[in-house]
């Protein structure tokens, strides 16, 4: 779905200039993302993004067979809360815990997207399914481990009884629309206090904290216990997280 193989040599591609890139994929990804973000994405167009990228348009052509393949990118280069999923099941913090952290860590992670719309990466993933499969499976990778976690915590009593398939739908939910209110207040908007005048909506990590302590506290059939399982989840050291996976 990326590219097709390195150009010749190690040097990188010819700019339009003269001048040479390490990494014109890289490149292209980066200058992609803000030209999505600054004129949406139906406005953008390849050849803007060539030109902004001091690139031949067909060079944009030799990595990215079109604009979709190109979004996609911009999404895949940042998404790691499969590996969080994957992380957490080697820990031994309680389930309560590991959820809380699974949940601060998508939402602060989609947080940091911004100022890339994570809603329209999703928009060309549910219109091109089959081309878009590896961002799906990281997706469904998530939506998993949260009703892995949710079904574990009810089997112990320390969540309220329910439908562990509809909890990880609303916690999906929340995370989603907590980053978009955040890309929105860290926007034009922002100085004025829009979407909301909460100052905290402009910090990732604060908005992330909300995100897991509202559903957590939605489910725990000890509410008060919310202050314990925060500090245990932020305390856990997560393994085979960090390094975002390669498109």
């Amino acid at each position: 779905m990326a590219g097709r193989g390195a150009a010749g040599g190690t040097g990188g591609r010819r700019r339009a200039d003269g001048s040479r890139s390490e990494s014109p994929r890289d490149e292209i990804i980066r200058v992609a993302a803000r030209l999505f973000a600054e004129q949406g994405y139906a406005a953008t167009t390849m050849k803007g993004i060539a030109e902004a990228a001091g690139l031949r348009q067909p060079s944009v052509y030799y990595w990215f067979r079109d604009k979709e393949a190109l979004l996609h990118a911009t999404a895949s280069v940042n998404r790691f809360s499969a590996q969080v999923v994957v992380g957490l099941g080697k820990s031994p913090a309680s389930v309560p815990a590991r959820l809380y952290r699974l949940l601060f860590e998508d939402t602060k992670h989609i947080c940091e997207l911004a100022p890339l719309d994570y809603a329209e990466v999703e928009r060309v993933a549910y219109a091109r399914p089959d081309e878009f499969a590896e961002f799906w499976s990281d997706y469904r990778a998530l939506y998993d481990g949260i009703v892995e976690l949710v079904t574990a915590g009810m089997r112990t009593e320390e969540f309220h009884q329910g439908d562990p398939s509809m909890a990880g739908v609303v916690a999906l939910g929340m995370n989603e629309g907590l980053q978009k209110l955040h890309r929105y207040r860290s926007g034009a908007g922002g100085p004025l206090g829009l979407p909301a005048p909460v100052p905290e909506l402009a910090d990732p990590v604060a908005v992330a904290h909300s995100s897991a302590g509202t559903t957590l506290s939605a489910l725990l059939a000890d509410p008060s216990r919310l202050g314990g399982v925060r500090d245990e989840a932020m305390e856990i050291e997560l393994e085979g997280a960090g390094e975002e996976p390669t498109p």
